[in-house]
């Protein structure tokens, strides 16, 4: 008998456990021209995400950028993954939250707008010390419930944090207020990424239950801190710490089976960087190590996960 448990134990050892499907790959960017470039097409990828603020409907500049956004991701073929985010119409707005009411008027009007959008985030990293839902995680709980009663079978993100300190704090505090326990999750797990490390996923997955989206992540390049209009801080990665980054996600992406999504953000970096950028092309739209990482990578099947 001992002789037969030992035979299965070394079975065991030996025969590699099956692969897990890894999650859908897509890319967070609010230029639409990437769905034009060759580069982004030879990727093969079909997911892809956009911010947009509350009122966009409301904003002639912000409607227009929204719309030709989506008719060139249509064109591609791509699902769209629709976030909402603080207002851009004026200072005083930019730091307020809308009613309940108002809220849920501009959800289906979006909703009647773009039919076909069944991907949704609640609210862009809503922890985040500048976004009016820093300290009103209630708050973004209505707004989830507001959204699931007015988009059924959709699939909602209903906290979409950044790995940063008040996290733990900030999802349990959602999660009492939350009359309905979401089924996905968002995290941006910056930290993670270019720390290389595997904390802040671990700990998001420990808080929480179902899916966990990575609804933006990647390797970066620059990185500016401001006190007003004055720059505080400014980190400085190298491309090639950008393209390590990128390689890692792909290890997150597959602690486990509950990450389902994974988006990179984002494709090319603007002419003048101010304070982001963890772009796949420079400014002048040259590729960086990171994008030939992510293409090898896929190539090599990013489907699966040993």
């Amino acid at each position: 008998m001992l002789t037969r448990a030992l035979l299965l134990s070394l079975l065991l050892l030996v025969v590699p456990a099956p692969a897990v499907a890894a999650p859908l790959i897509g890319i967070g960017e609010q230029k639409p021209s990437m769905f034009g470039d060759a580069r982004w097409q030879a990727l093969g990828l079909t997911e892809a995400r956009y911010m947009t603020p509350w009122d966009v409907l409301h904003d002639k500049d912000e409607r227009e950028k929204l719309d030709t956004w989506m008719d060139a991701a249509r064109a591609s073929g791509v699902r769209v993954l629709l976030g909402f985010e603080r207002s851009v119409r004026s200072a005083k707005l930019r730091k307020t939250l809308p009613t309940d009411v108002t809220f849920a008027r501009e959800f289906k009007r979006l909703r009647a707008r773009y039919p076909d959008v069944r991907d949704w985030i609640t609210w862009n990293e809503a922890n985040h010390p500048l976004q009016p839902t820093y300290n009103r995680p209630r708050k973004v709980a209505r707004f989830y419930g507001i959204m699931r009663r007015n988009c059924r079978g959709c699939r909602i993100v209903g906290a979409d944090v950044l790995d940063i300190s008040n996290l733990p704090s900030w999802v349990r505090r959602f999660k009492a207020f939350a009359l309905v326990k979401p089924r996905i999750w968002g995290l941006h797990n910056y930290g993670d990424t270019n720390r290389l490390r595997t904390d802040g996923t671990l700990r998001m997955l420990r808080l929480t239950s179902g899916q966990l989206w990575f609804t933006e992540t990647g390797g970066l390049v620059v990185r500016r801190e401001y006190k007003g209009a004055k720059v505080t801080h400014v980190q400085r990665y190298s491309r090639r710490h950008a393209a390590r980054a990128t390689k890692h996600v792909f290890r997150l992406a597959c602690l486990s089976p509950r990450i389902r999504r994974v988006y990179f953000y984002h494709w090319q970096a603007p002419p003048i960087v101010t304070n982001w950028d963890s772009a796949f092309l420079d400014s002048k739209g040259r590729t960086r190590p990171a994008y030939r990482t992510l293409k090898r990578r896929l190539a090599a099947g990013a489907q699966r996960c040993p």
